[in-house]
């Protein structure tokens, strides 16, 4: 049973943990016996990398990452892009019914470290010519004296923990960003209230849900041209019409979760958007069709049940780790 934990239920166990007198905590403890016997997995998100990072006294960041590397193994979650492209394939080759191909392999949502997370050979890590607002996707550059390659020398231990913590000084680094994705946060934020305001004013509720679907459809054709291109296929036979979008777009699990739950914020109209709202939605639209269980805040539950995405993914979605560690214990019971 994989278990996933958004970053504020990691940190009510390092609060937890911190007020336990006899300075072991019964819940922590509990969750570690799961993990040891196979019963729960508890794996992390790139979001946990960045969220973690954000905590500026390196004596709290080490306190929450030595929790979330005992209880994850350092397993995690493939991000949303790497995981929407070959959903696209998959759902290609099925609808198509295309022959003489090897069947889309396991796409491989659950991986080891920070690379898989990221879906990177450098991990959260990434060199850039600048890092000014207005350069959030400025081209990657190469440096001779590569750190990366000179941490991960030291040993996958060291890259891993590293890549979670940090190290006392490395956010005092000059010219390091760790405030990347609250950038590109505030963007996405500014973005998408522009966008309700409009669709909002413009009609009904079901005028926005399909220009949210179309808005995000058209952001995953790049996608579905690529792997059209490359299985043969041409892309209007594909989606040909309204009900051939419908039909792949709740094919792809990753875009339809994504959707799904803006669709929800949306509908919210009384609440701004916020710059961590896009680190929720990219975290979650991955847990939640990947993961049994998925504990996070009572926002995200509300709307992926209104989505009734824990009906279609037979996933717990809850924001209670009590909840959740009563369903490891009836799988526990069974077994």
């Amino acid at each position: 049973m994989t278990v996933y934990l958004d970053q504020n239920a990691w940190v009510n166990l390092l609060k937890e943990a911190k007020k336990s007198p006899s300075g072991v905590n019964l819940k922590i403890q509990e969750l570690m016996e799961y993990k040891s016997s196979g019963l729960a997995h508890f794996p992390l998100s790139a979001m946990h990398y960045m969220e973690t990072w954000h905590r500026s006294k390196w004596e709290s960041r080490y306190d929450l990452a030595g929790i979330m590397r005992d209880l994850s193994g350092y397993l995690t979650l493939a991000p949303i892009h790497r995981l929407q492209r070959a959903e696209i394939e998959r759902a290609t080759v099925e609808k198509m019914k295309l022959k003489g191909f090897i069947p889309v392999p396991e796409i491989g949502a659950f991986g080891h470290g920070v690379d898989h997370a990221f879906a990177s050979s450098t991990g959260r890590f990434r060199y850039v010519e600048s890092l000014a607002d207005e350069h959030l996707d400025s081209p990657g550059i190469e440096l001779e004296d590569d750190p990366i390659r000179i941490l991960k020398s030291k040993g996958d231990a060291v890259y891993q923990w590293a890549s979670l913590a940090g190290s006392p000084d490395s956010l005092e680094l000059e010219g390091f960003d760790r405030i990347t994705q609250h950038r590109r946060g505030r963007f996405y934020a500014d973005n998408q209230q522009k966008k309700m305001d409009l669709w909002t004013s413009s009609g009904g509720k079901d005028l926005m849900d399909r220009a949210v679907i179309t808005n995000d459809f058209i952001a995953a054709l790049d996608d579905v041209n690529d792997v059209c291109n490359i299985r043969g296929v041409d892309p209007l036979s594909l989606v040909h019409s309204r009900e051939d979008i419908m039909e792949l777009w709740n094919a792809v699990p990753t875009l339809h979760t994504y959707s799904s739950l803006r669709i929800q914020r949306f509908r919210n109209a009384h609440q701004k958007w916020s710059q961590h709202d896009l680190a929720d939605l990219l975290a979650l639209s991955v847990a939640i069709p990947y993961c049994d269980v998925v504990v996070t805040e009572r926002q995200w539950c509300h709307f992926a049940k209104q989505a009734k995405l824990n009906r279609a993914y037979d996933t717990l979605i809850t924001p209670s780790l009590n909840v959740a560690m009563q369903r490891v214990k009836e799988l526990a019971t069974r077994k």
